[in-house]
């Protein structure tokens, strides 16, 4: 925590237009009492676990189209407002939307356990409590063996991922373990994923999602993996159980010894909602034409809290801009903070008379992300989230004096 207060504070004092580094600031070279007080404040006055706190705890995961996202929005609105920081929120589309409600799990069969498991973001719901036996999609020869596989599915639960041989992290076994076991664990391993990827494509399936869509057309009660991102599902809950309990339900499963399994999982379809960036600005007197650009995107996967990814760059990119703030000086370059889902920070940048915007960005600051964030286009081209997408024409803003993301602990 001290070392991203450091560098909070460091960050601050070049939105002001003072360029200095950590190590500098630490012993003032500089008398400026607005240099002081920027570190001063970012130092002795941080904000950040109250910021972290509120907006992970109390506000929680923030999925693109959900109440929490939506929350999320206005928080930050409210905190830019009691600042005296100019920011705005801009819609960039529409997102599928969705709430979670209570997800209820327990192993009723061969003995009774309650098992730590939650729905997949946007994952149908039960409609009440739900029973049923719990399979292994099986390792089958071809096609027509799949077909002739699913009508047993019907009223049963089908386990879709690899069984992990450890939930252990493997710095642990490295620690631990002796050389040459380790050395087998990560074969066995590899050799467990490469066998059971190779029952999908066994059936013609390019990918999982495929089968996933015809067990959700079969009748099937849901499914659980050990993997949380989003459902592949329309119609049946797909939940993640944790490492430890997908093992156990696997292994009661793959010999023979009857798993059972009842679900009671509530979620509710909002339909389609409105996503928004939030766009907060420091004006600035001394270089108007440049720009520092900060970014970090606000919207999170909807299983935990949303820390990592990415609370932690949302919070520091509040702290600053809080920090220059509140400087009685104005900050020499404008500062423009983008938190968003959608993420072109160069458009977000205002045109200027015979000036490229991507020229006038003196620093691009990245939070949790990649140097793409600060993808600008020629020719009308539209946003490209990933580089092998992007038409010819379509560069990085490498032109930017300095560009650099970060990836938070």
């Amino acid at each position: 925590m001290a070392r991203l207060i450091r560098t909070i504070s460091a960050f601050a004092l070049l939105v002001s237009g003072t360029v200095v580094t950590v190590a500098d600031a630490q012993t003032f070279p500089t008398d400026d009492p607005v240099v002081q007080q920027i570190w001063a404040e970012g130092m002795e006055n941080s904000q950040t676990y109250a910021l972290a706190q509120a907006l992970l705890d109390s506000i929680g995961p923030r999925l693109p189209g959900s109440p929490g996202n939506d929350a999320a929005v206005e928080w930050l609105l409210a905190k830019y407002e009691a600042w005296g920081i100019s920011a705005r929120k801009e819609q960039f589309g529409t997102w599928r939307g969705w709430t979670r409600g209570v997800t209820h799990i327990d192993l009723i069969a061969p003995r009774v356990r309650t098992l730590e498991g939650t729905m997949l973001a946007w994952s149908p719901a039960t409609n009440g409590a739900v029973e049923g036996d719990v399979v292994v999609f099986p390792d089958l020869p071809n096609e027509a063996a799949l077909h002739s596989w699913l009508p047993t599915v019907q009223d049963k639960f089908v386990l879709l991922s690899f069984p992990e041989p450890t939930c252990r992290p493997d710095q642990v076994w490295a620690e631990l373990a002796t050389p040459e076991s380790f050395e087998r664990l990560q074969q066995a391993r590899e050799a467990g994923r490469r066998s059971w990827n190779q029952r999908f494509s066994n059936v013609g399936a390019r990918r999982s999602t495929e089968v996933i869509a015809a067990i959700d057309q079969a009748g099937a009660l849901g499914i659980f993996v050990n993997k949380v991102f989003s459902t592949q599902t329309q119609h049946i809950p797909a939940l993640d159980l944790s490492c430890e309990d997908y093992g156990l339900v696997y292994r009661l499963a793959e010999n023979g010894q009857a798993p059972r399994v009842r679900l009671n999982a509530e979620s509710e379809d909002i339909g389609e909602r409105p996503v928004f960036n939030v766009i907060a600005e420091l004006r600035g007197t001394e270089k108007p034409d440049e720009y520092v650009v900060l970014s970090a995107h606000l919207d999170s996967w909807d299983a935990a809290s949303g820390a990592t990814d990415n609370g932690t760059g949302t919070t520091m990119m509040l702290e600053a801009m809080r920090v220059p703030g509140r400087s009685p000086r104005s900050n020499g370059r404008p500062t423009r903070i983008v938190q968003s889902r959608q993420r072109d920070l160069a458009d977000r940048l205002p045109q200027g008379p015979g000036t490229d915007r991507c020229r006038r960005v003196f620093w691009c600051l990245v939070l949790e992300a990649s140097a793409r964030d600060c993808a600008t286009h020629r020719a009308g081209y539209p946003w490209y989230p990933w580089p092998w997408q992007r038409p010819h024409g379509v560069h990085v803003c490498r032109r930017a004096r300095f560009s650099t993301s970060v990836s938070l602990p």
